[in-house]
């Protein structure tokens, strides 16, 4: 029979930005200051607490285009077919031209043609 447990009990609390604005609610290091002002806070006028700790998500995006990063990945690679041309290697960003260009700058592999020119 199933039994449900609660235990790592916790309080999760969420920053008030709105003074930072949006440049400063982008700025990982002004986030930082703030979590750590509110971390001193909680800890000063707080009984009961064992500790404070700052957390935060993190993905990953295209500086270029804003996209989701995303790569090719070895079974792409091998499987070919899609691939934007045949210098495409396991690693490759996959979301647009500037991306997989300053990929490919970085490892010496050939630029992608340019579709407006013709061999």
């Amino acid at each position: 029979m199933k039994k449900t447990i609660r235990d790592n009990y916790r309080i999760e609390i969420t920053p008030d930005t709105w003074a930072l604005g949006r440049k400063g609610q982008q700025d990982h290091n002004a986030m930082q200051r703030l979590l750590a002002d509110i971390e001193r806070a909680v800890q000063r006028h707080v009984n009961g607490i064992e500790q404070v700790v700052s957390l935060w998500d993190t993905h990953e995006e295209c500086s270029h285009c804003g996209c989701v990063w995303e790569v090719l990945t070895a079974d792409d690679v091998a499987r070919g077919g899609l691939l934007p041309d045949e210098h495409s290697v396991e690693g490759e960003p996959v979301c647009c031209e500037a991306a997989v260009n300053e990929f490919r700058a970085e490892r010496g592999i050939p630029p992608l043609a340019d579709p407006g020119v013709s061999a």
